[in-house]
């Protein structure tokens, strides 16, 4: 994922959702039994459940792609990585990263721990990246950093990339793996809106790096991390099976996007939102006319959802942050269909699972697991729902 979607700049929330795609070997996976306890309604034939609760502001959720059934989840503030295994929080983190901040979210900010990703040679090497936003004496600053995974441990930390100057949102986000095996990483504005234009700053850029830090020869700013510019607020990406990059962008009081991400693409932030009149700037594939947060996603390859559902892209609105009940416009996961590719991609949306229940839940990552079930994040309500059909 994770800035977190998106309330006034006051109390900005930018949550990460990193979409990993998970083999579907019809595994069972022991789950929390909570049937009545769930705030949110699905379509016909399809279940939820309690998976994990009692985190801590659980940001972005991930199987490693080797086949085990094992969730790991960052949780923002304490910087902790769990795993969730044989239905039960392991007590001993993976790892944990000292972020410096406390006091709650969004009230301190979104800063934090945030993106997750697992090399896709995880199985041979286990690799597994992180991004995180911590605070210094001398400010807040960005990370791309990686593990190995001994044993269920994350050792040998190593940072690929820091110093990103981030505010207490609009900051680092989230990352993932590219067909190519590059590692790509979304960067908020840090409220330094002019610098989304200036191709020497990683502030409002997507970022393409290689696997041990290093800048690709082929990036369209030679001698940069530089992939695209011109976002706000970028937060969530996520691969369709054909190549094409997908990226969430959180707009200032309407206007957030969907959209295509293409090498050396300008997306016109501070001088343009949506679709623009000048051959200068690329065109989102779908903005929204009101504030919706679009936070995480990730493509559907399971084998458990009916045939309509495979291949669709399963997409997060956060909605406004400290709106109480059902919101019309957010607390919801949509399935999005797209035809076409590239810039020429159009999506259509249906509505998938809508809350219509009171209280501080928000939904932020999803991902899918290696049983065919669809994983999902709540923020507020420190949990990870697993939605499954049952027919």
């Amino acid at each position: 994922m994770a800035s977190l979607p998106r309330a006034p700049r006051a109390a900005c929330v930018a949550l990460l959702l990193i979409a990993l795609a998970a083999c579907d070997d019809g595994g069972e996976i022991p789950v929390v039994e909570r049937p009545d306890d769930v705030p949110f309604t699905l379509p016909e034939g399809f279940t939820a459940e309690v998976f994990a609760e009692n985190l801590s502001l659980p940001t972005s959720v991930a199987f490693p792609p080797d086949g085990t059934e094992r969730l790991f989840v960052n949780e923002l503030q304490s910087g902790r990585i769990l795993i969730v295994e044989d239905g039960a929080v392991q007590a001993e983190p993976f790892a944990q990263i000292a972020t410096n901040t406390s006091g709650g979210f969004p009230v301190e900010g979104e800063n934090g721990l945030l993106g997750l990703a697992f090399d896709p040679d995880y199985a041979r090497n286990g690799f597994v990246y992180v991004t995180y936003a911590a605070r210094t004496d001398a400010g807040t600053f960005g990370t791309v950093a990686r593990f190995t995974d001994r044993g269920g441990r994350g050792e040998d930390f190593t940072v690929l990339l820091d110093g990103i100057p981030c505010a207490p949102g609009h900051q680092i986000e989230s990352l993932a793996f590219g067909p190519d095996g590059m590692l790509y990483v979304s960067v908020g504005d840090a409220y330094e809106d002019a610098a989304a234009q200036d191709p020497a700053s990683p502030l409002g850029k997507i970022l393409r790096m290689r696997p041990d830090g290093a800048v690709p020869p082929d990036n369209p700013v030679p001698g940069s991390y530089t992939y695209a510019l011109g976002f706000r607020n970028a937060f969530d990406l996520a691969f369709r099976p054909n190549g094409d990059l997908l990226t969430t962008d959180n707009g200032p009081e309407r206007l957030d996007e969907l959209n295509v991400v293409v090498p050396g693409g300008n997306f016109g932030w501070p001088l343009h939102l949506g679709e623009a009149p000048d051959a200068r700037f690329a065109d989102p594939i779908h903005g929204w006319d009101q504030i919706v947060s679009p936070a995480g996603m990730a493509f559907y390859d399971g084998g458990q959802f009916p045939e309509q559902y495979r291949g669709a892209l399963f997409l997060v609105l956060f909605g406004r942050t400290f709106s109480e009940g059902p919101d019309p416009r957010g607390k919801r996961v949509q399935v999005v269909r797209l035809a076409g590719e590239g810039l020429q991609t159009t999506p259509t949306f249906e509505d998938f699972l809508v809350y219509d229940a009171p209280g501080r839940g928000n939904p932020l990552d999803v991902t899918a697991g290696p049983d065919g079930s669809l994983y999902l994040t709540d923020i507020f309500r420190g949990r990870v729902y697993r939605i499954r059909y049952t027919g």
